[in-house]
């Protein structure tokens, strides 16, 4: 796929390139987005590439951007582009603001992610560039870098570096080549030193607040001796869903609403994800809606019912997979 990736970049010109992530992007894709811009300035002739980001970045990755700027468009035109080059976004949903210029555009669409597609992200690309068995968007650039050897420098070593450890849990979920290249990148000249110290944060009151306030609104449930626990909460969802799963639950979930639209976080163990084969991003967000998705252990969707209603579908999702759960009292 590298080879007819690059092939398709080598033998047509483009004047205009669009690299887009997904809505509040995360370290991963940020610095996959970084590396990719730099990537194809090199590999293009007499091209401007440009990264867009759909209602800008998230907390840490905005502490990222300040040690690493890039240009960032922000009143991109979609209808004038000629390539998009979409990565970490398996559904067009989650490019939120840009999804409907992204869509209708005439240009051609190379996606590049580390999530299982839905069809829809199919049906709009030309060319598909996914390995799911990787551990984030920034190890599968890595990845183009060495295959199609074009040099990589240090600055780009070490955001490669960044997304990888970012996206791997701090290389918990690493695999023997997640950490060959982390090994390549720190040969380069990438501190993984430095790359604990930008990812390293402080929660901010609120935050600690909400993580509090949604361990004290737990529902609990039990099923095949896992444990299970939903709660409700306003912000920071991600966030309470792993202090739950912290604090002893197998599978955590954050719901939260205004009455019309609901969101969950779903985060697991590894060790749940091994023994029940449930998928929290396949199997479970994505089933209930189409702006869900995520990985085995971690996933988020949003949908336009109540919050009664999404938790209702969740656990019917769930006890499709791993049969009836028990409530605990």
């Amino acid at each position: 796929m590298n080879i007819q990736l690059f092939s398709f970049l080598y033998t047509q010109r483009f004047k205009l390139i669009y690299v887009v992530t997904h809505r509040l992007a995360d370290v991963d894709a940020y610095c996959a987005t970084y590396a990719i811009v730099k990537l194809l300035c090199r590999i293009t002739k007499d091209s401007t590439v440009k990264a867009v980001f759909p209602d800008g970045l998230n907390t840490i990755t905005m502490k990222v951007s300040k040690k690493f700027p890039m240009y960032i468009e922000n009143n991109a035109d979609f209808a004038k582009v000629d390539l998009i080059v979409i990565i970490d976004t398996n559904n067009p949903i989650l490019l939120a603001k840009s999804m409907r210029g992204v869509v209708d555009s005439k240009a051609k669409k190379i996606i590049i992610d580390h999530h299982p597609l839905v069809k829809t992200t199919r049906k709009i690309t030309n060319i598909t560039f996914i390995d799911m068995k990787t551990s984030s968007a920034s190890e599968m650039v890595y990845d183009l870098y060495r295959t199609n050897k074009v040099s990589l420098g240090k600055r780009v070593s070490q955001i490669l570096l960044l997304g990888i450890i970012a996206d791997s849990q701090h290389l918990f979920l690493a695999n023997g080549k997640t950490l060959t290249a982390v090994s390549q990148l720190y040969k380069i000249g990438a501190s993984i030193e430095i790359a604990k110290k930008i990812l390293t944060r402080e929660r901010d009151p609120s935050e600690r607040i909400a993580r509090l306030k949604g361990a004290s609104r737990i529902s609990l449930y039990k099923v095949n001796n896992f444990i299970i626990v939903f709660s409700r909460i306003g912000s920071f969802h991600a966030s309470v869903a792993k202090a739950i799963v912290d604090l002893g639950a197998d599978l955590g979930i954050t719901i939260g609403g205004n009455g019309k639209e609901s969101k969950a976080s779903l985060r697991a163990t590894q060790k749940f994800y091994t023994s029940s084969n449930l998928h929290l991003g396949t199997d479970v967000a994505n089933k209930i809606s189409d702006s869900g998705g995520g990985h085995p252990t971690a996933a988020s969707l949003s949908k336009t019912v109540d919050e009664n209603m999404l938790e209702k579908l969740l656990l019917n999702v769930i006890e499709a997979k791993l049969g009836k759960l028990k409530t605990v009292k």
